[in-house]
């Protein structure tokens, strides 16, 4: 069978789904309350990290009972257009199930409509993504799950998605849970796997039970019995320790060989552990001496990874990574034991929480600097500051400067500095269009009355039509005019007549 496990193995009901009951039992009391009819939320946020079965769970949710699924991931474009063309079309509209039963809104059949990672909605292929979430929030007649891994980053993009919506937050599994559910994978697969097989791919996993039944698949695909040497092809997976393993054993740890080995094993970027380890030091080291010699070693190991970026001598990075491994596990005095929490970098957090608004910062930059003939370097330094002082203070230069650069909803929420639903931005929105009509209906009504006239040319011929014209009407009333003409005529050609046969 070569069909990936990961799908195969998905749990048909939520009584089938295991580990974190509390919040299973708190998504079925809110789909009940949409069968009854009044849900306290139309939305629900389910938020945890990656691979401990959210969406498994949502799935799980429209089997049991009977719902239609409208599902928008991460591969999908997530922008304005196509969330509400897919998700808010389809929270308003009939369908069909996966079976061919059709369910139609009117009776008050349900569809569940599932925006997985919905928390990675950025870039300009994402624009728009964001005000459109929170109208399907807002607007929908059918139940909505949001599923996050980091939902602090969603609810500060947006207040509706934050207040508006029940947040059940999902935990890593515990590895008795998936060692269960490896067992019954291979019960079902008619594989005997050794007992030591299944603890080493469960402990491993980390919570991760998606990563485990993808391992678990790896080595026993086409097998009658697995061993322990068997799973000797997954040793880069096995033996890859956390960021967690690895400040434990420069920090916590005796040895520094130890510590050296796991931050190889460990296989992330040189910078990226700097970035933990200058976050953590304060949480163990104490001692002030302890502290000056750690970041004594932190310094020498930031020279010699600034060398590298200099002389493109990547030799020196071995010399970093001992300053980083064996200089600060020996910086310590005293062993340092109990539990301690370490801390992700908040400079990372920072960065990837203000990736949007860098993004629009950008955007408004490029606009201002087309208008003003200026880079994007030097109205960022020069200009955008000042700009922004006067965009919110000044209310006509608001709306004009609006309509002239034609800002979007998050560009004026960022010169506003608010939420992209608040009322302020709203209001201000709601004027630029209203602006961007009013023109656009005179320019039009302007065109269609001046279509006779062809322009500027017909414009001058038109005093010629009616000088024209105004000779004929009198020609018209008097009748006998024209024989006093023809009289007159020949006696005004008589005399030149005389004088040409004179000469």
């Amino acid at each position: 069978m070569n069909d990936d496990w990961t799908e195969l193995y998905r749990p048909n009901n939520l009584s089938e789904v295991l580990g974190n009951p509390k919040a299973v039992k708190d998504l079925r009391d809110w789909a009940i309350a949409w069968e009854s009819g009044n849900p306290t939320e139309k939305a629900v946020v389910l938020m945890g990290p990656p691979g401990i079965g959210k969406t498994s769970t949502a799935l799980a949710l429209a089997k049991e009972f009977n719902w239609g699924v409208v599902e928008m991931n991460a591969s999908d474009s997530r922008n304005a257009d196509a969330i509400k063309n897919i998700a808010i079309r389809g929270a308003i509209s009939d369908t069909f199930t996966d079976s061919g039963e059709f369910l139609s809104a009117k009776d008050g059949r349900r569809k569940l409509i599932i925006l997985d990672e919905a928390d990675n909605i950025f870039g300009r292929e994402d624009h728009g993504g964001i005000p459109a979430m929170a109208e399907l929030i807002r607007s929908t007649k059918q139940p909505v799950i949001l599923i996050v891994n980091d939902f602090y980053e969603l609810g500060r993009r947006s207040s509706i998605i934050k207040t508006g919506t029940k947040q059940i937050k999902f935990t890593k599994l515990q590895s008795a849970t998936v060692r269960t559910i490896l067992k019954r994978i291979a019960t079902d697969q008619g594989v005997e796997v050794d007992e030591n097989v299944v603890y080493a791919i469960a402990d491993r996993s980390n919570g991760d039970v998606r990563a485990a039944i993808r391992d678990i698949q790896a080595v026993a695909q086409g097998m009658d019995h697995v061993r322990m040497e068997d799973i000797k092809g997954l040793g880069d997976r096995l033996s890859k320790h956390s960021m967690y393993d690895l400040m434990g054993e420069i920090l916590q740890g005796t040895s520094g060989a130890n510590a050296r080995s796991t931050m190889m094993d460990a296989d992330e970027d040189i910078d990226y552990v700097m970035k933990w380890l200058d976050e953590n030091i304060p949480l163990v080291y104490k001692d002030p001496e302890e502290l000056s010699r750690a970041y004594a070693h932190m310094s020498r190991a930031d020279l010699f990874l600034s060398r590298v970026s200099k002389r493109q001598y990547y030799g020196f990075w071995s010399y970093a990574a001992e300053h980083m491994t064996y200089g600060v596990c020996t910086s310590k005095s005293t062993v340092k034991r109990g539990y301690v929490q370490y801390n992700f970098p908040k400079m990372l957090l920072r960065l990837s929480r203000s990736k949007e608004a860098r993004g629009v910062k950008a955007s408004v930059a490029l606009k201002l600097g087309s208008e003003c003939h200026s880079s994007m370097k030097q109205v960022v330094e020069d200009i955008l500051p000042y700009f922004r002082e006067l965009y919110q203070k000044d209310k006509d230069f608001q709306l004009a400067i609006s309509a002239k650069l034609s800002l979007e909803l998050e560009e004026v929420a960022y010169l506003l500095d608010g939420k992209i639903d608040s009322p302020a931005v709203k209001h201000v929105m709601q004027e630029i269009e209203g602006m961007r009509r009013n023109p656009y209906e005179e320019e039009t009504a302007r065109i269609d009355t001046s279509k006779p006239k062809k322009g500027r040319k017909k414009t001058k011929e038109e005093p010629d039509e009616k000088r024209l014209e105004e000779p004929k009407v009198k020609r018209e009333v008097p009748k006998e005019e024209p024989k006093e003409e023809k009289k007159e005529a020949p006696k005004s050609e008589e005399p030149k007549g005389t004088q040409t046969t004179l000469f």
